[in-house]
């Protein structure tokens, strides 16, 4: 895999694992070990699809609740 950030290149699994973006794909959120940007990597291709920025949500919406704090102050 390949760091989309500082291009670092190594196998997945040095790649820190922090957790599954959904169970029903094969998208998990891994760290760089160089620089520590997180990334959306697709698991079963072993390759990174995007940078993960704070608020961003690769994998789509979940529950349905977004855009309820916007429509409460409106």
């Amino acid at each position: 895999m390949k760091c989309r950030e500082c291009d670092f290149e190594a196998p997945l699994k040095e790649f820190r694992y922090l957790y599954n973006a959904r169970i029903d794909a094969s998208i998990s959120l891994r760290q760089c070990p160089k620089c520590q940007t997180w990334l959306a990597a697709d698991e079963l291709a072993g390759e990174a699809v995007q940078k993960v920025g704070p608020g961003e949500a690769p994998w789509g919406k979940s529950a349905g609740i977004e855009g309820l704090a916007e429509d409460a102050v409106a």
